[in-house]
């Protein structure tokens, strides 16, 4: 079985699974937007969606840090996170959340209710 790839958050410093962080990339001009493609070239830093994150990844110089030039973010870099964030996987998860829920409740009531029937070998 596969491992899911992670990546670290420049704002908390949690490891997370890559599919849930925003990746940002590096202009050559040293302006960091969001990398909306399947992945831009160069170096990459990944970000939670979230606001209390973003403002930590984007202060103290920690853009400079992470891709190892000068960087300043761009004019719209934080709404573009945001809402990026309302149509990702994360915005998918927290709305399957319910579903997901109730279906583990089902399943562990289901479970329950078996009984276990000893095999000999």
């Amino acid at each position: 079985m596969k491992k899911t790839p992670t990546r670290t958050c420049l704002g908390c410093r949690r490891a997370r699974p890559k599919g849930v962080l925003v990746r940002l990339a590096r202009t050559p001009s040293g302006t960091v937007v969001v990398d909306r493609g399947p992945r831009a070239v160069g170096r990459g830093a990944y970000v939670c969606p979230e606001s209390d994150c973003l403002e930590r990844g984007l202060s103290r110089g920690r853009l400079g840090h992470a891709f190892r030039k000068p960087s300043e973010a761009g004019p719209d870099l934080v709404a573009e996170v945001l809402a990026g964030a309302a149509c990702g996987p994360l915005a998918v998860a927290v709305e399957a959340g319910a579903e997901r829920a109730l279906l583990i409740e089902v399943g562990t009531r289901a479970i329950g209710d078996v009984e276990v029937i000893p095999v000999r070998a």
